[in-house]
Parts: C-alpha cells; structure tokens; sequence
C-alpha cells in the first residue's frame, strides 16, 4: 500500500512551520518533496514527514540549518563532537545572560526609587552597572559610586548631567582656542570641573587612576559624554595646575 501524500500547506500545519520556510529549506537542498505528480504539484511522502522532524528537533537544540543538513545527510557525521560543541556554546549563552540578569537586577535597584525615571537617568544607570562591575574599581570605590548615585535625585542628576556637558563644551572651546591647560581662564574653568567631580566621585588619586585605566578600555563610555583622548589629557593638565 503506498505511503500517504501530504501538500506543502498540510505539511506547515502538521509541524507549525511556514510554507516560506518549507521553500526555503528546499532551495538550500536541506529538505525537499520526494514525489512530483503529472501536473508537477509537489507532494512529501511520510519518510519526508519523518525526515522534517528530525530536522526540527535539531533545531530546536539549536544548531544551525547547515549544520542539520551536515548531519541529516550524513549518518557517519560525528555526533558527539557536535553536541559537545553545542553544549560549548549553550554555556557561553547561559553566562552571558546570568550576567545580563545581574546587570538588570542591579539597575532596577538602581532605579527603584519610587519616582520618574528619565531616559538619561536610565543610560546612566547602565553606564554606572558597568563602571561598578569593571575589575578596575575595588569593592570599596564601586560601592560609593553606586550609593552616590542613588542618593542622587531626578533633579539633581539631570542638573549635573547639563553643567558636565556645559563644562566640557567650554574645555574644547578654549582647547580649539589654542588656550594653554594653565591659562588662567582655563584654570577657572578646571577649578569648577574639579567641584562638579568630587561632588559626584570619590576623586581621589586611586580612584583617578581606576578611572582612568575604565576609560582608556572603555572609550566609547567616555564620548558618549563629548570627551575623547586628546581632550581628556587637556583638562587632566589644567586640573594639574590648580
């Protein structure tokens, strides 16, 4: 008796798969019909049907459809060294989102002040995760950081945020100015950048240094802020000379 036949839309409903991905797995030569009619429809046999699930199952453990269709077509690939490269990557994956989880917790803690939370307070939340988590700051430093910052109000934080960019904006004024770190402009300019920092860090010397080696892997944290290299070392210079 000759097998049962199934239509490519019979097919997508028995597994949940679309008619698109069904194409798409017959261009790439993963899974295709086994019968063609007269009028040319294209039609799966159960052995395709079969064959399908297999495929499903495999991606369902995740592997990529041409690594199914390495192992679908050929029974003497090596099975174990495929699954223990799988299992290699599903623990990547799983430390990356335990660290994600960790990270989150720690923002919504962050955050969980009982009021607003605005989108710049939210970038700096996460700013602040990662500054606190670096192996650059000891235990102690992280640790003010982030109780200063939770101290800090809405209002307060966004007040600081704008006079940072005001300040920084004024520096790279007097630095495109041609302006000495030690003119005397500059310095006054660097006395009030240096009264907005220790207002907000720890700036002490260790806590400079940690500072500075975060950055200097983490660059992109400090343009975000409108500070690249060449303007930094200008305002460490002119805060030198205060």
């Amino acid at each position: 008796m000759e097998n049962r036949s199934w239509k490519i839309g019979e097919i997508a409903k028995r597994t949940g798969l679309t008619i698109r991905s069904l194409h798409h797995y017959d261009q790439i030569g993963l899974f295709s019909p086994s019968r063609v009619t007269e009028s040319g429809h294209r039609l799966y046999t159960d052995a395709d049907v079969t064959r399908l699930h297999q495929i499903i199952s495999l991606k369902q453990l995740g592997f990529a459809l041409e690594e199914v269709k390495v192992m679908i077509n050929n029974p003497d690939y090596n099975l174990t060294d495929m699954l223990k490269m799988q299992l290699s990557r599903l623990n990547e994956q799983i430390s990356i989102l335990v660290e994600l989880r960790v990270r989150l917790h720690d923002i919504f803690e962050l955050l969980d002040s009982g009021q607003s939370v605005s989108s710049e307070r939210f970038m700096m939340a996460m700013q602040m995760m990662r500054i606190i988590q670096s192996p650059h700051f000891k235990p102690g430093q992280a640790e003010e950081i982030k109780n200063l910052f939770k101290s800090l109000g809405e209002n307060e934080l966004e007040k600081s945020f704008a006079e940072g960019k005001r300040l920084i904006a004024e520096f790279r004024k007097y630095k495109n100015m041609g302006k000495l770190p030690d003119d005397p402009e500059v310095a006054s300019l660097a006395e009030r950048w240096k009264q907005e920092v220790d207002s907000f860090a720890p700036a002490d010397a260790e806590f400079i240094q940690s500072a500075e080696q975060y950055y200097s892997e983490n660059p992109e944290d400090a343009v975000q802020h409108g500070i690249d290299g060449e303007l930094y070392e200008y305002i460490k210079k002119a805060v030198s000379f205060i």
